[in-house]
């Protein structure tokens, strides 16, 4: 299900990208005088489409599962400075979160990259078409706008299929007979078959990983009560063999 979930809001951003560049192309072709504007246009529309994307997915995590486990039995929960002053020890932690800084400042570079292309192209490149009837011009404008977003959506992707492990720190949670809600992420007990579950005590966390088609996503729930949630880990959310 995740995985045709994600395809389908994968098609939804580039049919709504592709739309965007089309419009801004017509406009700029009949109206090159709203150059500037219709820039601002366009970045508004990219980062609309990322929070569109990053709010879709987590409705997608929580939806009615949230509701369904809180409507359990309350057994433990770990409020944030409890998980950041465990954390904060954990020397481990940084060299683990390393790949995926590397992917956040890779996101920052495209990001600084698509500007300047922009800038140098919109400010130099346009001005051969500007020559030729509106048909010429608006393909000048297409390759304007389409060449970075092609070129960023690569890069995603790539990164994407890249990034083997994905390690995320639950910074607030409540565990429950029926689950565990966290920041960004719920879990149903009992568990199926594509969870396993780990316990570290000296590093004082249990780390629920699922394997999601070409990455691990590790679920890691610091807590100074690290023996409590591990047994409730084992007698509620064994795992399924079945589903």
């Amino acid at each position: 299900m995740s995985h045709m979930y994600s395809s389908k809001l994968m098609i939804f951003n580039m049919l709504y990208g592709q739309a965007v560049i089309l419009l801004l192309s017509t406009v700029n072709t009949y109206y090159p005088q709203y150059l500037t504007y219709t820039f601002i246009v366009f970045i508004i529309a990219m980062i609309i489409t990322m929070i569109y994307t990053m709010r879709t997915s987590f409705k997608h995590i929580m939806g009615g599962d949230a509701k369904e486990v809180r409507s359990g039995r309350k057994l433990v929960e770990v409020k944030a400075d409890e998980v950041m002053n465990i954390a904060k020890y954990d020397s481990k932690l940084n060299e683990e979160l390393r790949p995926m800084m590397k992917t956040s400042l890779l996101s920052l570079v495209n990001m600084v990259i698509m500007i300047a292309w922009y800038y140098i192209y919109f400010n130099t490149v346009i001005h051969y078409f500007e020559e030729g009837d509106l048909t010429y011009k608006f393909i000048g404008f297409l390759i304007g706008y389409e060449v970075p977003f092609v070129g960023l959506t690569l890069i995603n992707l790539i990164t994407r299929r890249s990034q083997k492990v994905m390690i995320q720190v639950i910074n607030n949670y409540a565990v429950y007979d029926k689950g565990i809600v966290g920041s960004g992420v719920v879990v149903k007990f009992p568990l199926s078959k594509e969870y396993s579950v780990s316990v570290d005590p000296v590093r004082k966390f249990v780390e629920i990983s699922r394997r999601d088609k070409n990455i691990t996503i590790r679920y890691r729930f610091y807590s100074k009560n690290v023996d409590r949630i591990a047994d409730i880990v084992s007698r509620f959310g064994k795992v399924r063999e079945g589903t």
